[in-house]
């Protein structure tokens, strides 16, 4: 069995591509300092020579027009004795520009000095060059005429220019290998720590997959992208196991309270059948069916509401309503229900309030409200509606003079199907949960309690838009 190295697993890695990528930016950043160090250097060290060749031909010709031959030649070997390093070249060429002199010739065996009789003669001031015999630098010569026709050159080698360059292109050759090295180690290390975060995420899915519901991907809690990549993740996966929660106690919710309307359901229909009564009685069996079924998708539709609204997947119908009006159409509504109970309802409320929410929603909820306050007022008891606006909030109280909520049953009586141990009237349990949701939905709240001279009170608050009505 032979191994093969996992290159292609390694080089489909995000970080090995960060890391090389990261390697070949620093290596060409390298490379282009390189070449603009080596051209200033070279630019700068050609200009320089060439300034001390012109300033040497101008002295020397000074010095001829000022002393003739022999200040000329004294200031050829003076200078010689402080350039020995890099001297220059001086020739001295006659009217028919033959070479009458070359001044330290042993300076200049690499050069084959023979070939100047034979190039044309240079102009004033312009510049010429000749090779070295390995062709590996230059002799640069200026020219310069001197007032009886004579011309003479003064000129530098290429040489000391050159070896500084060769030493300067050694030195980043050398340089690069360590840079190289350290670009590969920096950009490893940047990708390692770069891709924490996506690591994290991966392996919290991978714990998930595994059934592990509850992992979540730590935080750096540093404000960047990668972190709030985190905290977005986190937040879907809390989403959605509300989404889950909510649908399981939903499903728990019907299983359960489904048991007792389809069991009604299941006897109507089979006493019918047991009892052969006649058409009449099959269609008063039909009709109490249709009864249940009605109530069974009531439940339903409910239930799918609530669920809805606690998971934030409630579709809100938002527009700009007066909620002082719709407050009052609501209550004129039960205020003839509460006349047939004998129960008096009384309103209270701001005009002109407007907000931005879903009327259907809110009048569902406040109907609800009141459809209790109204249930659990005895006769001769009175149920009060009041609206109000602040600068920041605006508030509905639902009170009533009935039997109030018993102390035991104040903490859960939000829950879903939920109703109170001593609570004999007919209801599916669900009013308040789908009160509560809705309000949630809009963004506010709502709360219950029981007034110190009987009954309870319950207060909506939602959020004041428009904080100049009051």
């Amino acid at each position: 069995m032979s191994f093969r190295f996992p290159w292609k697993k390694i080089n489909s890695t995000i970080g090995l591509r960060i890391a090389a990528g990261y390697s070949l930016l620093m290596l060409l950043s390298f490379l282009a300092l390189m070449v603009i160090s080596h051209f200033f250097l070279s630019t700068t060290l050609a200009r320089n020579d060439r300034y001390q060749v012109s300033v040497e031909l101008q002295s020397l010709r000074a010095q001829y027009l000022e002393g003739g031959v022999a200040s000329f030649e004294q200031t050829v070997l003076k200078n010689d004795q402080f350039r020995k390093n890099n001297p220059f070249f001086t020739r001295v060429v006659s009217q028919a520009g033959k070479t009458v002199r070359i001044y330290f010739p042993q300076y200049w065996l690499e050069f084959d000095l023979a070939t100047l009789e034979n190039q044309p003669p240079a102009s004033p001031g312009n510049w010429t060059s000749l090779l070295s015999l390995g062709r590996a630098y230059e002799l640069e010569i200026l020219s310069a005429e001197l007032p009886d026709g004579f011309r003479f050159q003064v000129g530098i080698s290429t040489e000391d220019r050159e070896t500084t360059l060769a030493r300067l292109k050694e030195t980043f050759l050398f340089a690069s290998i360590p840079l190289m090295a350290l670009g590969l180690a920096g950009g490893a290390l940047l990708a390692h720590r770069s891709l924490r975060p996506v690591r994290h995420l991966v392996q919290t899915v991978t714990a998930i997959n595994s059934g592990q519901l509850e992992a979540r991907a730590p935080r750096t809690y540093k404000r960047d992208e990668l972190d709030d990549l985190g905290r977005l993740f986190n937040e879907m996966l809390e989403k959605i196991r509300t989404l889950i929660d909510g649908m399981k106690n939903a499903l728990d919710a019907v299983a359960h309270d489904l048991r007792t309307p389809m069991t009604r359901f299941r006897n109507l229909a089979e006493n019918a059948l047991q009892r052969n009564a006649g058409l009449q009685a099959y269609q008063d069996a039909l009709q109490d069916c249709i009864e249940e079924s009605d109530q069974i998708l009531r439940m339903l539709n409910m239930l799918m509401d609530i669920s809805e609204a606690e998971t934030g997947m409630m579709q809100l119908n938002r527009k700009e309503v007066d909620i002082s009006a719709l407050v009052g159409n609501v209550a004129e509504m039960y205020r003839y229900v509460a006349e047939e109970k004998g129960v008096e309802v009384t309103t209270s409320i701001a005009p002109h309030i407007r907000a931005n929410l879903d009327p259907e929603r809110l009048s569902q909820a406040l109907a609800n409200l009141l459809d209790n306050a109204v249930k659990y007022t005895p006769a001769g008891g009175r149920v009060d509606l009041i609206l109000t606006a602040e600068p920041a909030w605006i508030r509905i109280r639902v009170a009533d003079t009935g039997i109030g909520i018993d102390p035991a049953d104040m903490d859960r009586i939000w829950e879903r199907l939920y109703r109170g141990r001593h609570d004999n009237t007919k209801g599916m349990g669900l009013g308040l949960s789908l009160v509560r949701a809705v309000i949630k939905a809009h963004g506010g709240d709502v709360a219950a309690q029981n007034r110190a001279e009987g009954g309870a009170v319950f207060e909506i608050n939602l959020k004041n838009e428009d904080p100049t009505i009051m």
